[in-house]
Parts: structure tokens; C-alpha cells; sequence
């Protein structure tokens, strides 16, 4: 008897760090987009809202080429916590930095871009 507990109690705490979170998450952040969570080398984030998009239009000269900043959610297991991603640089999250790489499309020359095609490109760097 104590022969068939015992398995089933070692795999207990291997499981525990399989933990899910509702719905689906991609493995892709470099091309992740609004509404879908992403695995990004640890933290699991979902952006929520492009906040700001201030870049140069396509085909235009500009002398500052703007930035873009996203609200994001990073999917934790006691619930998710909101934080901004900007192109001015990373922001500190779990242990380490959450870094927006890529924005995409450009802007085009009206400046208007559906949420829904929205591309973002993401980094983590930290971790123990």
C-alpha cells in the first residue's frame, strides 16, 4: 500500500509548478498582439491597449521618431497586475526587465492603425 502512495506524492509537487492560467497563451513574443497572453522567458504578460503611438508617419521626415507605449497585464498567480511597456526602454517586472523590441506596422501616412493589427515584439532578461 505505503508503495503506491508514494509515487503519487512525489508527483504532487512536480505538478504544482505546471500551474495554468485561463485561456491560451502563445509562445511567440515577437509577434504577440492585443488581447493574447504571451510566454516571454518566464512571465506570462497580455497586452490590453495601445496607449500611445506617437512614431513618425511612413514616409515622412521627423526629428524625433516617437514612441509607442502599451498597457499590459502580466498574468500572475495571485491575479494579474497591470504595468506599461514603452520604446524609450525596459520596465522592471518579476525579477528581472520586460523590454518592447518591435512595433509593427509602421505607422501609415493617415496615422491609423486597428488595434487588432497591432504586432509587438517582446524580451525578458532576468531570472535566477
Amino acid at each position: 500500500m505505503q508503495m503506491r502512495i508514494l509515487p503519487s506524492l512525489i508527483a504532487i509537487p512536480l505538478l504544482a509548478g505546471c500551474a495554468t492560467f485561463p485561456g491560451t497563451h502563445s509562445r511567440d513574443p515577437a509577434n504577440s498582439r492585443i488581447g493574447d497572453a504571451v510566454y516571454v522567458d518566464g512571465p506570462i504578460v497580455k497586452p490590453i491597449a495601445v496607449i500611445e503611438d506617437s512614431r513618425c508617419l511612413k514616409s515622412a521626415q521627423c526629428v524625433w521618431a516617437g514612441r509607442v507605449r502599451v498597457k499590459m497585464l502580466w498574468m500572475r498567480g495571485d491575479g494579474p497586475r497591470e504595468f506599461i511597456l514603452s520604446t524609450e526602454g525596459p520596465t522592471p517586472i518579476a525579477d528581472g526587465v520586460m523590454t518592447l523590441t518591435a512595433v509593427r506596422p509602421e505607422r501609415p501616412k493617415d496615422g491609423k492603425i486597428d488595434a487588432g493589427d497591432y504586432r509587438f515584439s517582446l524580451a525578458f532578461a532576468g531570472g535566477l
